[in-house]
Formats: structure tokens, C-alpha cells, sequence
């Protein structure tokens, strides 16, 4: 092997390094967004949780005294 065979592989690993470390961090950056996203889901369940307990509250005080 010469020298500039050499050089060229060590060109081409620093190459896919540099690449797989670009790889990492967009894998990296999309796990991030897909947790945002799951606390944001697991935020609005149990608001709309929240928000069917208070409607069923208010339809069962509104049958229990009879106004609906």
C-alpha cells in the first residue's frame, strides 16, 4: 500500500466518521422532538380527561336537580 492509498482511506473514514456522527445527531434531534411530542399528546389526554369529568359533573348536577 502507498502512501497515497493510505491517505485516501484515511480521507474516506474521516469521511463516513464525520457522517455518522451527522446521523447521531439527527437521530438525536428526532428522538427529541418525538418525546416533545409524546408529553404534549400525554398533556392533552389528560386535559380532555380533565375537561369529561367536569362536563360529566356538570350534566349529572344538571339531572340531578333537575334543570336539563
Amino acid at each position: 500500500m502507498t502512501s497515497e492509498e493510505a491517505a485516501q482511506i484515511t480521507a474516506h473514514l474521516d469521511r463516513i466518521e464525520a457522517m455518522v456522527r451527522e446521523t447521531n445527531g439527527r437521530v438525536r434531534d428526532i428522538e427529541l422532538w418525538r418525546a416533545r411530542l409524546q408529553g404534549v399528546a400525554a398533556t392533552s389526554r389528560i386535559l380532555w380527561m380533565v375537561a369529561g369529568g367536569t362536563i360529566t359533573a356538570i350534566v349529572i348536577a344538571m339531572v340531578t336537580r333537575g334543570t336539563a
